[in-house]
């Protein structure tokens, strides 16, 4: 099923019921936002230097505000002690002023939250199946903001007659030649100038020729929209009582992503990209959360390859990582083998957060080392500098991505911008090591560090020349693309695994991680996002669907692909829900690198591990193929805990992976039911233990619309899907033997059963 494909009328995958006024002023604001200001008018694409004038900058202030605020911040710091001493996040880290930094950067904090919310962002499904735990946008709401759409269209209207208090940025979301879009942000306001600010430093300039043009994708904002629109007293109430107060409205199918109350760049620059996601897989691609970067190395038996690294993971779980701060000349792996720096090699970072597979136009061959092969997709990068979490840096454990933040004593970096990182008021500079909020952000130059890291010639040695720089992968030059997934568990998952495709994408299904704090959530507990991706647009199922047939193509195509999962949690804990215990170690940025760069070396030795399924790391080899590194004793949980005890462990793991723990657990990846059979092995999968479990086994089979907990249900519902195959049904008749249930015959016997 495709996003644009729409359920039959009644299914639970089917939206609400649209309601036709709220839809015609709907269209009103698109039409408005796509005719933007007029040419020539202030507010209309504004330089750097106009949002830098319209900032509220502490320096700058009469001495009574400066005093103000500065009372307001020892509030503040109050409050975030006590919330961090009770492990909640604070609230905000500053007041609402902006601090010049001693580089001539802007140091930013957030008013209205500072965190994403995909609590309060609500989908308008219109024409395609939605997602099973987004929020849909009901008809009540429609018809609600039927007259809270009139107001904004009103005040919209009357502002880009008049030519001012809209901010307009004009940008392009992707560098790619024909796969980019156009993206337009309109800000209401100028309070908040680190919005289009850092939008702008994130996205790439837009050509005259499509500025001129019509955007693909609209971003409209107005942070205190109850109090800007003259809007009565009782829409007002009705809204709170709704409790509609703040809003990320996405409308796809119409390019607009709408927020309503919110000051947070992280939300700002995911409304033009969630949108981005959408269109590409209207076509058949897909987006994913994932870091991106080329690496050019010679393996240990001498053949140079470049490689593509596609590392997809939740937020602060290491994916940056392993695109920044890996580093060839000098590692620890050189070290340990001996190598030479070799000027021919490097690792180009592109992107850290959304990478687009997109189809290509027109398939290209090429012809390498006498092979032919046909290529079918691209991989691009959307944005032109990374968005990162630079808790804890400091320039002595990390030279390079410091000076690319902050640039050097010579060179200091004047576009340095940060988002909620503390500033010590003696030196205007930022503390990186203290976090109130935990998400504290910064625009990390991605020119600066691929030049600090002595890469600024990897992209044109790739290319031989015909690219020097860019966020989109040179497809043609490419001998490999290695598929990555970093994921956090605390027991039984060993620092690397070697996968099939298959299992790859099962491994992005079950999406299993730690709260960080780049999201709402307890900081250091266990969740599960669902390809690492809380912005999922339609129906979640599609996803895997989507990424298996472009793996399958590229392969049929030819070129060499490999699949990996990196752990960066530990290994040994007494239970998952708690990094604790006598056994319990925490896997070490420095271990996750060093296989990283093993990996590009066909260094790495593997063997089969049965109960797992899978290859799993177990040391790292030099050119003669002995061993340098011994993960066993330490690293693989095989050797950590007793044989009955880990394989106990494994079928508990195993058995939350795919029927969760209940109904309402996200961890069950038996309730994507529309996903290919093919993706899932029956003999991965445990017997079930309950009624509810089996159901779960049964729908996923049947393809039916959603994971019923009844065999009855199931029954009444499975002309929604169809029957599996004959050799699918016999094993599940024998899972079902050995589960010991005993069901009502005839509900049984309907699905293809026999009762026992």
């Amino acid at each position: 099923m495709s996003p644009q494909i729409k359920p039959k009328p009644g299914s639970s995958l089917a939206g609400p019921t649209n309601v036709s006024v709220f839809v015609k002023e709907l269209d009103r604001l698109v039409a408005l936002a796509r005719k933007g200001h007029k040419p020539g008018a202030t507010f209309n694409n504004p330089s750097q230097e106009w949002l830098i004038s319209k900032m509220n900058v502490l320096q700058d202030l009469p001495e009574g505000e400066q005093q103000g605020l500065l009372s307001e911040a020892s509030q503040i710091d109050k409050e975030a002690a006590e919330a961090n001493a009770a492990g909640r996040a604070a609230g905000r880290a500053w007041p609402g002023v902006v601090v010049r930094l001693d580089t001539g950067g802007y140091a930013f904090f957030s008013q209205l939250g500072v965190v994403r919310r995909p609590d309060l962002t609500q989908y308008f499904i219109d024409g395609f199946a939605k997602n099973r735990d987004g929020v849909v946008f009901s008809s009540e709401s429609q018809t609600l903001f039927a007259e809270v759409f009139g107001y904004i269209n009103s005040y919209m209207e009357e502002k880009l007659a008049s030519g001012d208090t809209i901010v307009q940025s004009d940008r392009q979301v992707g560098d790619a030649p024909g796969r980019s879009f156009h993206a337009r942000q309109m800000l209401f306001g100028t309070r908040y100038m680190q919005i289009p600010m850092m939008w702008r430093q994130l996205t790439f300039p837009a050509p005259d020729e499509i500025a001129k043009q019509e955007p693909d994708i609209l971003e409209v904002s107005l942070p205190h929209w109850m109090e800007d629109l003259a809007m009565p007293e009782d829409l007002k109430k009705r809204l709170r009582d709704a409790g509609l107060t703040q809003l990320v409205f996405k409308a796809p199918t119409f390019g607009l992503s709408l927020h309503l109350g919110f000051d947070y760049v992280g939300e700002h620059k995911m409304g033009p990209l969630s949108i981005a996601m959408y269109k590409v897989k209207e076509v058949d691609g897909l987006a994913i959360q994932a870091a991106l970067s080329m690496a050019r190395a010679k393996t240990l038996a001498g053949e140079t390859k470049n490689t593509a690294l596609i590392t997809v993971g939740p937020s602060l779980h290491g994916k940056s990582t392993l695109t920044i701060m890996l580093e060839l000349a000098n590692s620890e792996f050189a070290k340990k083998l001996n190598l030479k720096t070799d000027a021919d090699e490097g690792v180009y970072p592109m992107n850290d957060d959304i990478v687009l597979l997109q189809p290509l136009k027109d398939p290209v061959k090429v012809s390498k080392g006498g092979k032919q092969s046909t290529l079918y997709y691209g991989i691009d990068g959307t944005e032109n500098n990374l968005y990162a979490m630079p808790f804890g840096l400091n320039h002595a454990e990390d030279p390079i991505t410091f000076e690319s933040v902050r640039g050097t004593q010579q060179d200091p970096n004047s576009e340095e911008t940060l988002e909620n990182v503390p500033v010590d008021l003696d030196s205007w500079t930022p503390n990186f090591l203290s976090n109130p909020v935990r998400n504290m952000r910064v625009t990390l130059s991605r020119t600066r560090l691929v030049a600090r890291k002595g890469a600024n010639d990897i992209l044109e040695k790739i290319t031989n020349g015909r690219e020097t720089e860019g966020v989109h992968v040179p497809i043609e030059d490419t001998d490999q693309v290695f598929w990555q997934a970093v994921m956090r568990q605390n027991t039984v998952v060993p620092p690397l695994r070697r996968l099939s495709a298959e299992q790859y994408i099962r491994i992005l299904m079950y999406g299993e991680a730690v709260q960080m704090g780049a999201a709402i959530g307890v900081i250091g507990r266990p969740y599960v996002e669902y390809f690492s991706d809380p912005f999922i647009i339609g129906l979640e199922d599609q996803n895997a669907n989507n990424l298996y047939a472009i793996v399958k193509k590229i392969e049929d195509g030819g070129l060499h692909q490999q699949y990996f999962v990196f752990n960066t949690g530990g290994v040994g804990a007494d239970n998952n829900d708690e990094a604790i215990g006598a056994k319990y170690k925490k896997i070490p940025r420095e271990l996750t690198l060093m296989l990283q760069e093993a990996l590009l070396r066909d260094a790495v030795k593997f063997e089969w591990e049965p109960l797992l399924g899978s290859d799993i790391a177990v040391g790292i080899v030099d050119e003669s193929g002995k061993e340098i590194v011994d993960l066993r004793s330490e690293w693989l949980p095989t050797n950590i805990y007793s044989a009955e005890d880990y394989s106990q462990r494994i079928t508990e793991l195993s058995r939350r992976r795919f029927y969760g723990e209940s109904s309402e657990d996200k961890a069950g990846i038996l309730r994507y039911t529309k996903v290919l059979n093919g993706l899932y092995d029956l003999t991965d999968i445990p017997v079930p233990n309950n009624e509810r479990e089996l159901t779960w086994l049964l729908s996923f089979y049947w393809n039916v619309d959603q994971a019923y907990d009844t065999v009855a249900d199931l029954d009444a519902h499975k002309a929604e899907g169809s029957a599996p195959s004959a050799a699918e049904t016999q094993t599940l008749q024998d899972m079902y033997g050995k589960s010991g249930l005993s069901l009502p015959g005839a509900a049984l016997a309907s699905l293809g059963l026999k009762a026992s």
